[in-house]
C-alpha cells in the first residue's frame, strides 16, 4: 500500500496511465471490469424495485457509473482528485462528479429513492483509517436496512491463488497491492453496522495467468468457475446491508 495513496492520482500522468494502460482494451483489468459490468447489469434490476440513486465512493475515472448507465436514477461520484474527475468527464461518465477533501466526503441526500453505494479498487490499497472513512460514507448514505445496498470490491482476496505469491516469497513487500481476507472485510462491515449478505467473484487468477501461453485457459476457466467459486476468487465484490 502506498503511504500517500490519496495523493497518487492527483498527478494527471498517473491518471492517464491508469485509464489508458491499466484499462486498455484486452488488458487483464478491462476483462475483469467487463465481467463486473455484466454482473452489475443483472444484479441491480433484480435487487431494486425502482432505479436507485448511485453513490460511488472514490469514483476515480467513473468506471462504475458508466457500468450502471441507464440502471440508476442518477450517479454521484466522489473523489479527492480533480485529475481523475476530469478524466471521468472526458470519458463521458454520466451523473455528477464531486471533488471532496480527504475524510470529508458526504453523500448527496435523497430520501425519495433507495440508494446503491459502491467502492471499487479502494479498500485493498488503503489503511484501516481510510477504510473506516469509506464505511462512514456508506453509513451516511445507508442509515437503515431498507435504504439500499453497499458493494465493495476486494481485488486481492487472501483466500485466492494470489496468496501463493506470498507463500512462496514472490510478493514484492513494497507493492501497493496487499491482501485482504474475507474475515477482515466481514469485521469491517460488522464494526460499522453492516451485515455481509453476499459475494461475487470475477477472476480466480492473477494478471500473470492472463499472459500467453496461459491466456486462453485462464479466460475459459474463469468464465466457467469464478462465479460458483467466488470465495476463492482473486477479485471479489462484497454485498452488504445496514443492520
Amino acid at each position: 500500500m502506498a503511504a500517500n495513496y490519496t495523493e497518487v492520482f492527483r498527478d494527471p500522468t498517473a491518471v492517464e496511465k491508469y485509464a489508458e494502460r491499466t484499462y486498455a482494451p484486452g488488458s487483464f483489468s478491462s476483462i475483469v471490469s467487463s465481467r463486473q459490468a455484466g454482473w452489475l447489469r443483472g444484479f441491480v434490476p433484480h435487487a431494486y424495485r425502482m432505479p436507485p440513486v448511485h453513490h460511488d465512493f472514490a469514483c476515480g475515472t467513473g468506471r462504475v457509473a458508466r457500468m450502471l448507465a441507464g440502471l440508476v436514477a442518477v450517479s454521484h461520484g466522489y473523489d479527492t482528485s480533480e485529475a481523475m474527475l476530469r478524466k471521468a468527464r472526458e470519458l463521458g461518465t454520466p451523473g455528477y462528479a464531486h471533488l471532496v477533501t480527504p475524510g470529508y466526503a458526504m453523500p448527496v441526500p435523497d430520501e425519495t429513492r433507495p440508494r446503491l453505494v459502491t467502492a471499487f479498487r479502494f479498500a485493498l490499497n488503503v489503511d484501516l483509517h481510510l477504510r473506516d472513512q469509506m464505511m462512514d460514507f456508506a453509513s451516511a448514505a445507508l442509515p437503515d436496512a431498507d435504504a439500499g445496498l453497499l458493494l465493495v470490491e476486494n481485488h486481492g482476496n487472501a483466500s485466492s491463488v494470489r496468496h501463493l505469491r506470498k507463500t512462496f516469497g514472490r510478493l514484492d513487500s513494497a507493492s501497493w497491492f496487499q491482501e485482504l481476507s474475507h474475515e477482515e472485510m466481514r469485521e469491517l462491515f460488522d464494526r460499522h453496522g453492516f451485515d455481509l449478505v453476499g459475494m461475487q467473484g470475477f477472476t480466480l487468477f492473477t494478471q500473470g495467468c492472463y499472459r500467453r501461453p496461459w491466456l486462453w485457459a485462464a479466460k475459459t476457466a474463469d468464465s466457467a468457475l469464478c462465479s460458483p467459486m467466488s470465495r476463492w476468487a482473486t477479485d471479489v465484490v462484497y454485498v452488504a446491508r445496514r443492520r
